[in-house]
């Protein structure tokens, strides 16, 4: 069974994506191979790509690890970007040399797919290692100085749960140190719980990986609730009424943002609510997550994009290979019941 953290329950099996979403996703797929050809390519490129690949095919059909070892590795390690990549960046110059927590585990990931066998888990689990800093948290400090408390929280739990997922499969986490990951991806000053959706979720991945799950804050059903305000269907990532500026400490410059739905977002919501202990509240849960599957089977292309202020273009793009990926499976379980 071939799962990602990124794709929350999500099997990549062969005939997982929905039929309205094939031409994109396959045309979305051939134009990276083009440009990883050119060599301007990033690890996130290649990683859903071989999503793709996955869901499409049922394995993966274009050289994903050859074209990381031409374009994204450098001194061993894997980077987040190729040099031609970095170049269309805006006053990127050399800061493409960047082996990041995300690099590292697409590559390590890709690898388990491919050769399971041959996988260095401990050459990996090295890299992780020398990412972990004195606060206790593992993250890219070394390639940005952005101070812990205006970094993003959901970066902080990504990089803690693909960290601890590859020294798990390395045997490099004993009692000590599990209980120091642990201990400190919930300790409220660096990681406090703000109730974002995906944030959370990498939390809990975490620490079930480390055997701490009860550690895990408290309050994860009100936030869902909160997420899922301003919305006919579905979940925002996060809610409105308790984003702020990071430097003003005040709603000021985001009071005028509007929630939109997720299909990512609905499957960490469904993740989370493993751990909700209420009956009634997991039952609202459920019957909320089964109308947004059966809205994605009447609607699949209905993906919205962010859209900031009073701004007329869509902050970021709709659909996304991930998104699309997760609606996929949203439909799927929708067909099921």
């Amino acid at each position: 069974m071939m799962r990602h953290l990124i794709l929350p329950g999500v099997e990549l099996i062969s005939g997982g994506a929905h039929p309205a979403y094939l031409e994109y996703l396959n045309e979305w797929r051939e134009q990276i191979v083009s440009r990883a050809d050119d060599g301007e390519v990033a690890a996130s490129l290649c990683l859903q790509a071989a999503f793709i690949d996955l869901i499409t095919k049922g394995s993966l059909k274009h050289d994903w690890l050859g074209v990381m070892d031409e374009h994204l590795t450098a001194n061993g390690k894997p980077l987040a970007y190729s040099e031609r990549f970095g170049a269309k960046l805006f006053g990127f110059g050399g800061q493409y040399l960047q082996s990041t927590v995300h690099a590292i585990h697409t590559r390590w990931w890709l690898e388990t797919i491919c050769a399971p066998r041959r996988v260095d888990h401990e050459a990996f689990a090295g890299m992780i290692l020398g990412k972990k800093q004195t606060d206790g948290l593992i993250y890219d400090q070394d390639l940005s100085e952005t101070i812990l408390r205006h970094r993003m929280k959901s970066e902080l739990t990504m990089s803690m749960a693909m960290s601890v997922e590859i020294l798990v499969a390395a045997g490099g986490i004993n009692e000590k140190l599990a209980r120091e990951l642990a201990t400190n991806i919930v300790d409220p000053k660096k990681c406090p719980p703000l109730g974002y959706m995906g944030m959370e979720f990498y939390r809990l991945q975490a620490l079930r990986l480390l055997g701490h799950e009860a550690l895990l804050p408290e309050g994860i059903d009100e936030h869902i609730t909160a997420c899922a305000e301003g919305l006919e269907v579905g979940w925002c990532d996060f809610a409105m009424n308790t984003k702020v500026d990071a430097y003003m400490g005040t709603a000021k410059r985001t009071q005028r943002d509007k929630p939109i739905h997720s299909p990512l977002t609905a499957c960490h919501v469904k993740a989370l609510r493993e751990i909700i202990k209420p009956v009634e509240t997991q039952q609202s849960i459920i019957k909320r997550f089964t109308e947004y599957a059966a809205h994605l089977k009447d609607n699949p292309l209905d993906i919205p994009a962010f859209q900031m202020r009073d701004v007329p273009v869509p902050f970021g793009v709709d659909r996304t290979p991930i998104e699309v990926i997760c609606a996929s499976n949203l439909i799927a379980t929708c067909k099921k019941n």
